[in-house]
């Protein structure tokens, strides 16, 4: 019985003598490797700890600090607590001044009136240090919550709104043209149009204005509150207890890096189209 021909053309795959890993172990692996700079500086802080380079009193090991944050997270969940102040706060102060400040940008980018009234009050203010006008904040609003929160929307709102104004400047003008001339009137322009065209300089706002918020809402917990990250860091400080101290610093950072990749995930989502015009 002959063999079938088509099984003879067909020469038979050769092993490569090397395993393929699964496509998403590799994605993986290749996203773990992008941020080896974080595990270098983390690893070396352990090693030069346990060498004893760092004085434990004042710069204890990372796995004793982990170990603290591990306590504080899912024992006693204090740090949870505290992780829900600060960043409820900075939610709603952050939210805010994107709201205000993308409207306020757009604003000023349509229409001449607005951009020479808003203009130089924004040289003006943008400027000065917001923890500096913090006390005044807690004269008038108190210590509570509504200072900190003020103080964060006016940390993002000028980010987010010089940002947003070069976005709706640099709009090509040969887009709203001819939207003109197909009949678009001006809310159709400025929502089908401007808006997505400046939507690029906008993220690159909300990026700064997101960690500005992670900034000033420990600086302003630091200075007055008796709950938050900020506060557990100050009451930490003051108690001489350096693993919980930096377990909280730990905490914040992780906070805003988390926020951060979101926000730049969320970004080459929403523009994979510009990524493909540029091909």
């Amino acid at each position: 019985m002959k063999p079938d021909s088509a099984a003879q053309a067909a020469p038979l795959p050769r092993p490569s003598g090397r395993p393929t890993l699964p496509a998403g172990l590799v994605r993986w692996l290749h996203a773990v490797a992008r941020y080896y700079p974080v595990a270098l500086i983390l690893l070396l802080w352990e090693l030069c700890s346990r060498i004893g380079l760092f004085d434990p009193l004042f710069v204890p090991a990372l796995s004793d600090v982990l170990r603290t944050w591990y306590v504080e997270m899912f024992v006693t969940h204090d740090l949870l607590v505290h992780i829900a102040y600060s960043f409820g706060r900075a939610s709603i102060g952050f939210a805010m001044g994107a709201t205000v400040g993308i409207m306020v940008g757009i604003l000023m980018g349509r229409v001449r009136a607005i951009e020479s009234f808003v203009d130089p009050l924004i040289s003006a203010i943008f400027p000065t240090p917001k923890l500096a006008i913090f006390p005044l904040m807690m004269v008038f609003l108190g210590i509570g919550d509504a200072s900190k929160i003020a103080l964060i929307f006016l940390g993002c709102f000028f980010p987010i709104v010089i940002a947003t104004y070069a976005g709706v400047k640099n709009v090509d003008k040969y887009f709203i043209w001819n939207a003109r001339t197909k009949g678009a009137n001006s809310r159709q322009v400025m929502w089908t149009v401007v808006f997505p065209a400046a939507m690029p300089f906008v993220f690159a706002g909300l990026r700064t204005a997101m960690l500005t918020a992670f900034l000033l809402i420990v600086a302003s917990e630091l200075i007055a509150a008796n709950e938050g990250l900020g506060y557990l860091i100050i009451f930490a400080q003051r108690t001489f207890n350096p693993t919980l101290m930096f377990a909280g610093v730990l905490t914040v950072s992780t906070m805003g890096f988390i926020a951060d990749r979101l926000l730049q995930a969320l970004g080459r989502r929403l523009f994979r189209w510009q990524e493909q015009a540029e091909r």
